[in-house]
């Protein structure tokens, strides 16, 4: 679903599809998934932006928001991947210590396109195997 913002100087519609995975492809659990879950909704609240679609399976997150163009995706992403990370670890300590310090890979994959999207990872994917 796309959503049409605007103020007196744009009107602009702006849907991106992210994905990104944990640190070598830890696997997260059921709890730690809803955990993340509603975090993210809870950071989509207070950066005002909107989750319209949000998968997350064994090692990757796949999110669709809408956002305005104020939004500067660099700051979204910290606070999606950087808070998660600190608040997982404080409600599941045993988790830092069972899978290692940093929760995600630095990388991310971000597009308008869901196509170019899935080009984009399986790229990556590629060449994450032959290395």
């Amino acid at each position: 679903m796309y959503e049409i913002d605007s103020n007196k100087y744009h009107v602009s519609c702006l849907q991106y599809h992210i994905t990104f995975f944990t640190n070598n492809y830890i696997v997260l659990e059921k709890e730690e998934i809803d955990f993340i879950k509603s975090y993210f909704r809870n950071v989509s609240t207070r950066h005002e932006f909107k989750i319209v679609g949000m998968e997350i399976h064994g090692y990757s997150v796949r999110l669709v928001i809408n956002c305005k163009t104020t939004h500067y995706i660099p700051n979204l992403m910290k606070a999606l991947k950087g808070g998660t990370a600190r608040f997982l670890y404080k409600e599941f300590p045993e988790t830092k210590i069972k899978k290692g310090g940093s929760l995600w890979d630095q990388r991310y994959f971000i597009s308008t396109d869901n196509r170019l999207l899935d080009n984009l990872v399986q790229d990556y994917k590629d060449e994450k195997s032959l290395s």
